[in-house]
């Protein structure tokens, strides 16, 4: 990948994130966004975004420095704690899993690994939320373990429930594919079968493969927009921006579609972004919703040489 197509993906993602902010939580159709909008949820400024971009700046600045799981915590911690990674120095809209577990890194003094919430009842989407670098990181990685790996390590930073693990590993073999130039149709064929021999060894994980089959259906594009369900929940969260990546033939429409669906329209919006732009690597995201992100000066200092690096190690 160019620098200019990484860089892409991420302000894609950024981009869904702030148009998705006035209207998160909002019932669906009680409302229509096409353009960015100050106010609304968060009263925040126009082209403001929210914790999944504060906690996807750390991961990038991260791996760019080769920085471990201990001082990408400390970043989670900057960004909650300090205001750091932030639009406007004001941290709003943090999930209860993700502030659970830098909780227990910063005060409780938990292992990095140890953070994420195992529970049944933290399955939300704060780890899908964030990945998207990781993907980008890990685009010509070819050991498919290599890869389930590190997104699970990636992601029990914050949930450790086996069904947000496995929804991980989906979100980002997607990518994958994606970024290796397969169709995201195909890699909804192939997928599941992919992981189910990979998972063999990891029955909890295995089992709950079955949570995400409607996905996977042939007919899946096809379902009514109507039986999207476009909550927190990191299955429904997953299946609403896959549905809108398929149903879309472009990275902006994708956007609008993904932030017309209501409730958690930040994340939902950002993650079909980041499919939809890993799909369409010659399409650009809108540069006038770019244009008016909010501290576009600490957004550019840590994606350019993040961009920057990864580019030169796709060369090498």
């Amino acid at each position: 990948m160019h620098k200019r197509q990484i860089e892409n993906i991420l302000y894609a993602g950024v981009v869904g994130d702030a148009l998705g902010v006035p209207v998160e939580f909002s019932k669906r159709d009680s409302y229509y966004i096409k353009s960015m909008t100050a106010g609304g949820t968060w009263e925040q400024p126009k082209g403001s975004w929210s914790d999944d971009t504060s906690f996807t700046l750390p991961l990038m600045e991260n791996l760019t420095a080769n920085g471990n799981y201990e001082q990408l915590m400390q970043k989670f911690e900057n960004y909650m704690f300090h205001n750091e990674y932030t639009p406007d120095k004001l941290a709003f809209g943090i999930g209860n899993s993700c502030a659970k577990a830098v909780r227990n890194w910063s005060i409780n003094q938990y292992p990095a690994l140890e953070c994420g919430d195992p529970s049944v009842y933290a399955n939300g989407n704060g780890a899908l939320m964030r990945l998207a670098p990781l993907a980008i990181h890990l685009a010509d990685e070819t050991d498919l373990n290599k890869r389930l790996r590190l997104a699970y390590e990636y992601t029990c930073l914050t949930h450790r429930h086996p069904r947000a693990i496995v929804g991980s590993y989906i979100y980002l073999e997607i990518l994958h594919g994606l970024l290796n130039g397969r169709a995201l149709r195909a890699i909804l064929n192939y997928l599941p079968e992919q992981l189910n021999q990979a998972l063999q060894n990891r029955p909890d994980e295995l089992a709950e493969l079955s949570q995400y089959d409607e996905m996977f259906q042939n007919n899946f594009g096809m379902t009514l927009r109507k039986d999207i369900k476009s909550s927190g929940y990191v299955v429904d969260t997953l299946l609403a921006s896959t549905w809108c990546a398929l149903a879309s033939t472009s990275i902006d429409n994708a956007i609008i579609l993904a932030v017309n669906l209501g409730d958690d329209t930040d994340t939902i919006a950002s993650i079909t972004a980041t499919i939809s732009s890993c799909e369409n690597l010659t399409d650009h995201v809108s540069e006038d919703w770019k244009n008016q992100l909010r501290n576009p000066e600490l957004l550019n200092s840590i994606i350019a040489p993040f961009a920057k690096k990864e580019a030169s190690r796709a060369l090498v």
